[in-house]
């Protein structure tokens, strides 16, 4: 059962989108992260060390997601969603297990596959693909869903930390995820089928009525589509490792700083609320002209407004776009290609921006060590933001409103 039929309340494709990105948590860097310290003295690792090997597991899962994310498209939901809380639960069950670093690293590969990976991209797949009268809504659901994931899990790790040592955490991870996560997610994706017709579910669908991954690469209108919403992740990522940095420089405290992650994930739910209904009425497309815009007077806040004040207008500009930007990179590829090959499509996507993130954070570090001013860095991207995406939007080819 789709969404077509139904008009009001909260769609199931939004409910299921909901747990699936919150139950992602347990492969999210922010819950990984926490046990930073532990993992260290356990396996007598250095910080770059550490970094060094959680880089490695990351990018490799990554990279597995630009042929992983077809399985969206090959099975049923519950099925996959199955799989993906299996991985889940035997990753973490490696972490809490592991005599050695490679069984750390094995465990954090699957985590991050399993986790981050493929129940974040089941998700939006979900939310995209079978809520189609309120679609920008069900993919503001996924959102939600990790924000909350953000707010709770570091709080019930604390508080289980209280009684476990982290090995014992690890293990109750492992076993919320198949006791909890999989029965309650396979409940919830029963209403979820596939459309009975492969092609596009609204008519609007490329050229071709399959895509393969090389004709993907090349295809204008998502090579256009990547040069803006790829632009969001990396720009937060790289933003928030050099947290630090930008402190020192501009003389925040770090309780400050603080204070502003809160404000980014408020801003961030709001927009994605906000975004989710402006995509119902209008399009993800007419979206993307201003998406980016938000971030960039956050940015360029930081070489005009008092310091104290240019925090707070950082982090509620990449709150916006982030929110934006997270129910865009939903719902765009629906109204590009359709329905039929989402699962393929998004998973391409999820690979490239995990190596620009990765990048992206190289890029800054070596602008800070060039010595760029922070004012030059946000002219260049203030002035990308306004003149690309009204150049770029309109060429994007396939694009048919219902």
């Amino acid at each position: 059962m789709t969404e077509i039929h139904r008009a009001v309340g909260v769609p199931p494709a939004g409910r299921f989108a909901l747990a699936a990105a919150l139950c992602s948590s347990l492969g999210q860097t922010f819950f990984i992260g926490l046990f930073g310290a532990e993992f260290r003295m356990e396996f007598g690792l250095g910080e770059s060390a550490l970094g060094a090997f959680y880089g490695a597991a990351t990018l490799a899962s990554g990279l597995l997601m630009f042929w992983l994310g077809s399985i969206a498209d090959h099975l049923a939901m519950r099925r996959a969603i199955a799989l993906s809380m299996l991985g889940l639960a035997v990753g973490a069950a490696l972490i809490a297990t592991a005599a050695n670093i490679g069984w750390l690293v094995l465990g954090l590969f699957l985590i991050r596959l399993s986790g981050q990976g493929l129940t974040g991209h089941l998700a939006v797949v979900a939310a995209a693909r079978y809520a189609v009268r309120r679609r920008g809504r069900a993919v503001a659901m996924a959102t939600y869903g990790f924000i909350l994931g953000e707010a709770l899990f570091p709080l019930g790790v604390a508080l289980a930390m209280g009684w476990l040592d982290w090995r014992g955490v690890w293990m109750m991870a492992s076993g919320f995820a198949l006791l909890v996560a999989l029965p309650t997610l396979w409940a919830l994706a029963r209403p979820l089928h596939h459309p009975k017709a492969p092609a596009s579910s609204e008519g609007q669908g490329a050229p071709e009525p399959l895509l393969r991954r090389r004709n993907l690469l090349s295809h204008g209108g998502f090579v256009r589509v990547l040069a803006v919403v790829l632009v969001p992740p990396v720009v937060v990522t790289a933003v928030f490792l050099h947290q630090g940095t930008l402190a020192e420089r501009l003389g925040w405290a770090l309780t400050d700083v603080a204070s502003g992650f809160i404000l980014f994930a408020a801003i961030q739910g709001l927009f994605a609320f906000a975004g989710g209904r402006l995509i119902d009425r209008f399009s993800a497309r007419a979206l993307l002209r201003f998406s980016l815009l938000p971030a960039g007077l956050g940015l360029l806040s930081l070489s005009l407004a008092p310091p104290d004040l240019a925090l707070w207008l950082l982090f509620a500009g990449l709150g916006m776009t982030a929110g934006l930007n997270g129910v865009i990179s939903g719902a765009v590829w629906v109204e590009l290609f359709g329905t039929a090959q989402l699962g393929m499509i998004r998973g391409v996507y999820a690979a490239l921006m995990v190596i620009s993130t990765a990048l992206g954070p190289v890029v800054l570090g070596l602008l800070f060590d060039w010595d760029v001013s922070l004012r030059a860095m946000a002219l260049a991207y203030l002035v990308y933001a306004i003149v690309l995406p009204p150049i770029l939007v309109p060429g994007m080819r396939g694009f048919v409103r219902n």
